[in-house]
């Protein structure tokens, strides 16, 4: 199968991947409207055929949701922000929506210094660039392999 033409189905990942944007904004979107809500297989996983994704794209493209109604989206610039002067405190990274998936996984009792040893022990090097579900996978099997949750 070459890279143009489309599955008959992939999955939620995918589908945010192809979109650009997070998780959580995607649901927040399905809810609204904008997007399709994916269908599910006989063991409970997400999908979308063909035609929500281009429906899905579409809508994303045009700035027209799939209920009609018209939606803007947030788009990032791609130049590189301007270095600011140092500064003498450290900025704590937000772990708030990381934290959130984790606890959709199933894991509980989660503190936020536990996810930022998690997460500085699998990114020595921080998560920048990174994908966010890359991220969220990563730390879950960290923390889960580790027992500390």
């Amino acid at each position: 199968m070459n890279e143009n033409q489309p599955k008959a189905a992939i999955t939620v990942s995918k589908m945010c991947s192809l979109l650009s944007i997070s998780r959580s904004q995607f649901y927040w979107h399905v809810k609204k409207g904008t997007f399709h809500e994916p269908h599910r297989l006989s063991n409970g996983r997400p999908y979308f055929n063909a035609s929500q994704v281009e429906d899905n794209l579409k809508a994303r493209e045009m700035g027209i949701g799939v209920n009609g109604e018209y939606v803007l989206f947030y788009e990032r610039d791609n130049e590189t922000p301007k270095q600011s002067a140092p500064s003498k405190f450290k900025l704590k990274p937000d772990y708030t929506e990381l934290m959130d998936g984790l606890s959709a996984l199933g894991l509980t009792g989660l503190t936020t210094s536990a996810v930022a040893d998690a997460v500085d022990h699998c990114y020595p090097k921080g998560t920048a660039g990174q994908d966010e579900n890359d991220v969220l996978r990563t730390v879950f099997r960290f923390l889960k392999r580790s027992g500390s949750v």
